[in-house]
């Protein structure tokens, strides 16, 4: 699902107009974004956690030039479903 699609479903299901659900859905994900760059974690109950996780220094070979290098550690954005999220998508 695109975020257009995701934008009209929720409009569609709640009644809302496609313009206001944008402008939710926008604040929302840069909230979420705002936060986890302040090295905060976002939970949202019944739906799961987003964190910022870290990534070790990784060796990597080039296919085409066989050379090998190194990746530096950096932080990466994660997301851990909760419990509930995870029943819901298995039945």
């Amino acid at each position: 699902m695109t975020r257009s699609q995701l934008i009209t479903k929720v409009a569609n299901d709640t009644g809302l107009s496609a313009g206001a659900v944008e402008k939710v859905m926008d604040g929302i994900f840069g909230t979420i974004g705002d936060v986890l760059r302040s090295g905060e974690k976002v939970t949202i109950a019944g739906f799961g956690r987003f964190e910022m996780r870290e990534r070790q220094t990784k060796n990597f070979t080039n296919p085409k030039t066989k050379v090998t290098s190194q990746l530096q550690p950096t932080a990466i954005p994660g997301f851990k479903a909760s419990g509930r999220l995870k029943e819901k998508v298995s039945k």
